[in-house]
């Protein structure tokens, strides 16, 4: 008899450790797949979908620390693009509900948020530097986005991805993700460019024929034609209360930059120039631009109310380079060497560089290396889309070699 209890209490035992085990491994890590991955956009399909984790759940300890000040985000791929959000710091004064307890003045530091998408699967997520935690934002996922371009809120973003026709082609599509990842929707196709401000986007339709660029708000209501133009390929960007758009930067030809008004008027203020790319500033009153000649890359600012030009102490591509929030200064990641057919081996993915980070300050141009990530953490790192946060906190970058996606403690 004794032995029998025992054999029963050793079953109980081990259906008690089942039934544990169950819980921990299993109920609490649940995998839910998404149906719908566009909410109410449609009947149309990008892909097929991955799994979908428990959002909203921080993770402390996230990234990975290379160097003092020098932080790994994502491994990656991520998406090209990201949106910096800065909070600065603040006094809070946390009142008691006794009477016998004073209130507790709390310092809370300054922090930066990033937003960014990861690559394969769409999902979005918040990483906050300072406190190294990250934060999966959507519970929706969009797979193969090639680039995004976020609202300044970071409430959502518009992306691009390459999707399967019927026909077994792939085509560029272009989809409005908010940042939790509900109730987007999709934009006309074959869409090369979007540009976002506050409350407005610019999208660009832009063929061998001609270019077409539309002005709407941000939740894709109240679109009208800013410009049609005859000129090819070519990409805008906003210049203050105007335009600007360049033509296709390469070697092989002159290209030109256009200030475009309000009311789709082109006035050249660049060009003719070989592997001409430019970037404006924030406030429109000047644009980065680099050109070739001989071989060589130049890189200078043009003050677009004189039309006079400044040359920059260091050479480096626009597309390696963020301004300011008040356009007195830029961030730019300078090759060690650049050689070869530039821009488009670089454009092409055949050459890459070896950067280091420098800041100039247009007023004395004067340029100050920021870092140095070979010599900082043993990495080689050739960044690409810069951004900067608007209290100058936080420098985010991505390596454009593996799709990495890093930071820098300004």
């Amino acid at each position: 008899m004794r032995r029998i209890l025992i054999i029963i209490g050793g079953l109980l035992l081990l259906l008690a450790v089942g039934i544990a085990l169950y819980f921990i491994f299993f109920r609490g890590s649940a995998i839910i797949v998404d149906q719908n991955p566009f909410g109410s956009a449609g009947d149309r399909d990008p892909g097929s979908l991955g799994p979908v984790i428990d959002t909203n759940v921080p993770t402390s300890g996230a990234g990975t620390v290379i160097a003092p000040r020098l932080l790994k985000i994502a491994d990656g791929p991520v998406a090209k693009g990201t949106i910096s959000l800065y909070t600065p710091p603040k006094t809070i004064t946390a009142t008691s509900t006794g009477t016998s307890t004073p209130a507790q003045v709390v310092q809370v530091p300054e922090e930066t948020e990033v937003r960014y998408i990861d690559r394969q699967s769409g999902n979005v997520y918040s990483f906050k530097v300072h406190e190294r935690v990250v934060t999966r934002l959507s519970n929706k996922t969009l797979p193969g986005i090639i680039e995004a371009t976020w609202a300044r809120d970071g409430s959502r973003a518009f992306v691009r991805f390459l999707e399967r026709d019927a026909g077994g082609g792939e085509r560029v599509s272009t989809y409005i993700l908010p940042s939790g990842g509900e109730g987007g929707f999709f934009l006309e196709q074959g869409l090369s460019q979007i540009l976002v401000a506050s409350t407005t986007a610019i999208t660009l339709l832009s063929s061998d024929s001609g270019s077409v660029a539309t002005l709407m708000n941000t939740d894709g209501t109240n679109s009208r034609t800013l410009f049609s133009s005859m000129l090819s390929r070519l990409r805008v960007g906003f210049l203050g209360t105007s335009y600007l758009a360049q033509t296709k930067a390469t070697a092989h030809l002159d290209g030109y930059a256009f200030q475009v008004s309000s009311g789709g008027v082109f006035t050249r203020l660049l060009g003719p120039l070989r592997g001409l790319s430019t970037l404006p500033s924030p406030s429109g009153g000047g644009v980065l631009y680099s050109y070739v000649d001989r071989g060589r890359v130049y890189t200078q600012v043009l003050n677009v109310s004189d039309r006079t030009t400044v040359p920059l102490p260091l050479a480096t591509l626009p597309e390696k380079c963020v301004w300011t929030l008040d356009s007195t200064a830029m961030y730019c990641a300078v090759p060690t060497a650049l050689t070869g057919l530039l821009p488009d081996e670089w454009y092409q993915g055949a050459r890459t560089f070896n950067d280091r980070v420098w800041r100039i300050d247009l007023a004395t141009r004067v340029a100050t290396l920021v870092f140095d990530p070979r010599q900082l953490g043993d990495v080689s790192i050739d960044a690409e889309a810069l951004a900067v946060d608007v209290g100058d906190d936080v420098l985010v970058f991505m390596n454009r070699t593996d799709g990495s996606l890093w930071s820098y403690d300004l």
